[in-house]
């Protein structure tokens, strides 16, 4: 199985893909970056209010460090999304995600990010080649 990455963001050589998301409450498309510098899966700010997640209630249970060199309090979700991937054929696939993190930072990247958490626990592969082609693998 093959699910087809998008390469530039922001014309940057960032990989990602549009994904869409549900909660119990809501179901949304977001833009989502892979990013295997980031061990956490991290849902950013504004994802979370578009999923109607109500992170202003929730405490920061740590901090990071960002791109930027901010520190960026996290918050623990672990009430599971539901995540819907096109794949080459078209054909929908979904993956389900217990445990991630927060972003508390309403002024951050605006992107979720995708970490290595996500490719190991759904056992994925990921291929990227900047100067033309990027995705997912699963051997199904």
């Amino acid at each position: 199985m093959k699910i087809p990455l998008n390469i530039s963001y922001k014309n940057r050589l960032i990989p990602n893909l549009l994904v869409s998301v549900s909660t119990k409450r809501k179901f949304s498309s977001l833009l989502v970056a892979i990013d295997t510098g980031c061990e956490e899966t991290i849902l950013s700010y504004k994802d979370a209010l578009l999923l109607q997640i109500p992170v202003k209630e929730m405490i920061i249970d740590k901090r990071i460090q960002g791109i930027s060199g901010d520190k960026v309090g996290l918050s623990e979700y672990t009430k599971g999304l539901d995540f819907f991937f096109k794949k080459q054929d078209g054909s929908i696939f979904k993956m389900t995600l217990n445990y991630l993190y927060i972003s508390k930072n309403p002024n951050g990247a605006n992107i979720t990010l995708l970490g290595t958490d996500f490719l190991k626990r759904n056992n994925l592969k990921f291929f990227y080649n900047p100067n033309g082609e990027a995705y997912l693998e699963r051997d199904d």
